[in-house]
């Protein structure tokens, strides 16, 4: 019989033991790595092509920060076409902020930039949808019903997109001053171009709407493919909705885009501007959709090069540099009480403001010509109730 004693046995427990130590220690590094790289994924950040979208803290809930490294422009531009809606713009002081249904382009803040590619937990059903479904197991039914292989929570990321555009609505303005393709686009040569600085403008409108209800100014992301996002990578919807209002096609590129995102309550839905969509729209409040700045800060007000012809004005020439213009009085000049408002507001308010959008010949170093857009300084005199002289001054910008 073999004498074995405690030493003994303890030369062969410890070896083991340290072995077991050392693989239980390299599993629970694993597992923190593991677990760190989920909470990271889970809410903190996001980024896509070269933008970062982070989520931040504030007083009522979440936020999100776009990060970027592209210089923020010292003026910056709104153009409208001539409409009731864009002259009362001018006339109160205030910019629109548009429901995605009333953007010019369908794929823009899609709610089809959002996405998931797994169902999403239970819990969120029940924190947005709770108090809409009388009991739990009708929630149930709908999350089981929204959750087949392949085709994860589109109607609750829809109904949650569509509440989010109840309740923000998005400003458009460009960096881009002389625009080859921005008048014809936007104003069809007849609009008007309006000039802000562009720090002044940003704190006016949050003096006005509060610095909860307003976010940006940020630059459109523009890039190759319009990726979806994962919804089911955050544990809170901030950075989804964000991203979704923040990337569009690189054909966009031309217009380099600023936006300012607006929430306020009851903005409403306007359904019917939506294709193959039959519901009647959501009613809001109309000045929910109202981002009013201070007036004064209108450094420009630019015409278009076909603001002034003979369908909509009496055009009286006097010289080579003068004209007298007056709006037509007659059922086909929809807007004939637009011009008069506008044309007024003009002389009154921005005289010393007026700009007309017109064209010249420039040389380039082999003496050879080619036209250019050009922003010419222009005075206007009021000669009557509604008829204006108007004189062109050859100061170019």
């Amino acid at each position: 019989m073999v004498d074995f004693t405690l030493l003994d046995a303890l030369k062969i427990i410890i070896p083991i033991a340290i072995v077991f130590l050392i693989v239980y220690l390299v599993l629970q590094r694993r597992r923190s790595k593991k677990k760190l790289k989920k909470n990271n994924r889970m809410n903190q950040e996001y980024k896509y092509n070269g933008f970062t979208y982070k989520e931040i803290p504030v007083k009522d809930g979440l936020t999100c920060e776009i990060i970027h490294d592209i210089p923020k422009p010292e003026s910056i531009y709104k153009f409208y076409s001539i409409s009731k809606f864009s002259v009362d713009a001018l006339l109160k002081g205030y910019l629109y902020a548009s429901h995605p249904y009333e953007l010019n382009d369908s794929l823009d803040s899609s709610v089809f930039l959002i996405g998931s590619r797994r169902r999403l937990d239970f819990a969120y059903y029940q924190k947005f949808l709770g108090e809409v479904y009388k009991t739990e197991e009708e929630l149930l039914e709908f999350y089981e019903n929204d959750n087949v292989e392949g085709y994860y929570s589109h109607n609750y990321i829809f109904l949650f997109w569509e509440y989010m555009s109840s309740i923000f609505g998005i400003i458009s303005l460009t960096g881009v001053d002389k625009n080859e393709l921005m008048w014809p686009h936007y104003t069809q040569e007849k609009g008007f171009q309006l000039k802000f600085d562009t720090e002044k403008l940003e704190s006016s409108i949050r003096k006005n709407i509060g610095t909860d209800g307003c976010y940006g100014l940020f630059p459109i992301n523009y890039t190759d493919k319009l990726n979806p996002i994962d919804f089911s990578d955050f544990k809170n919807p901030t950075i989804p909705f964000f991203y979704g209002t923040n990337v569009k096609s690189k054909k966009w590129g031309y217009e380099n885009e600023w936006r300012f995102i607006i929430s306020k309550q009851q903005m409403g839905i306007p359904c019917s501007k939506s294709g193959l969509d039959p519901r009647p729209d959501i009613n809001g409040i109309k000045e929910s959709r109202h981002a009013v700045y201070d007036k004064e800060l209108v450094e420009e007000i630019t015409l278009g090069h076909d603001f002034f012809t003979g369908r909509e004005f009496a055009i009286d020439r006097i010289d080579g540099k003068s004209f007298i213009v007056e709006p037509i009085d007659s059922k086909n000049n929809w807007n004939y009480q637009e011009y008069v408002d506008l044309l007024d507001y003009i002389h009154s308010d921005l005289s010393d403001k007026l700009f007309y959008s017109g064209r010249k010949y420039e040389f380039d170093n082999d003496g050879v010509p080619y036209l250019i857009r050009t922003k010419e300084r222009l005075e206007i005199e009021k000669i009557d109730e509604k008829k204006y002289k108007l004189t062109r001054t050859n100061e170019f910008y």
